[in-house]
């Protein structure tokens, strides 16, 4: 995968996670999540565009809050990773919850920002679809991000931007991301 660069307002890098985690084709078109990312004055703009699925997996708890675990639900990670390792994963859910986590090393959790809030708005979407938007300030960022990748689960099934090497779906695995940049 060429080098992904995340440009300014009116730009956004744009891609769509419809590849199965590991490389391989997915095979249900109706699993797939786009995604656009720009960059702005007060941090990174995400918004998200994905399936509603039947049966869709999402926390029963309160729309647009913080909710740790969401990995265990259908959700879009999206992981930032410095030039010292250092990373941020921002999962962004389905039903409208959102997880931004901070690591110093693999797994080493360095932040989990408990009590803040971001920016982030859920609905607008089109029929069997859901959209959220959010925005992840700078000091919530590696100050130099160097790569980066994107993963959806959906109905159970794990999908990526970029595989990763494993026997099953491992996403922290920042060493075999895609090389990114955010234009100056």
């Amino acid at each position: 995968m060429d080098k992904l660069i995340i440009p300014g307002v009116p730009d956004s890098l744009y891609f769509t996670i419809n590849k199965m985690w590991d490389g391989s084709p997915c095979g249900d078109e109706r699993l797939h999540a786009e995604v656009w990312i720009t960059k702005k004055e007060a941090g990174l703009n995400v918004r998200v565009h994905a399936t509603i699925l039947d049966g869709q997996k999402i926390p029963n708890t309160p729309v647009d809050t913080r909710f740790d675990g969401l990995w265990d639900y259908d959700v879009v990670e999206l992981f930032f990773v410095g030039a010292d390792g250092a990373y941020t994963e921002v999962e962004i859910g389905a039903g409208g919850h959102y997880l931004v986590l901070s690591f110093a090393d693999v797994r080493v959790r360095a932040n989990d920002f408990a009590g803040r809030e971001f920016d982030h708005r859920h609905g607008g979407s089109t029929p069997g679809t859901w959209q959220t938007q959010m925005t992840i300030p700078w000091d919530a960022l590696p100050s130099t991000i160097t790569k980066m990748n994107a993963f959806a689960i959906m109905g159970g099934t794990h999908l990526a931007l970029s595989a990763v090497p494993g026997s099953a779906p491992d996403f922290h695995q920042p060493a075999t991301f895609p090389s990114a940049e955010i234009a100056v």
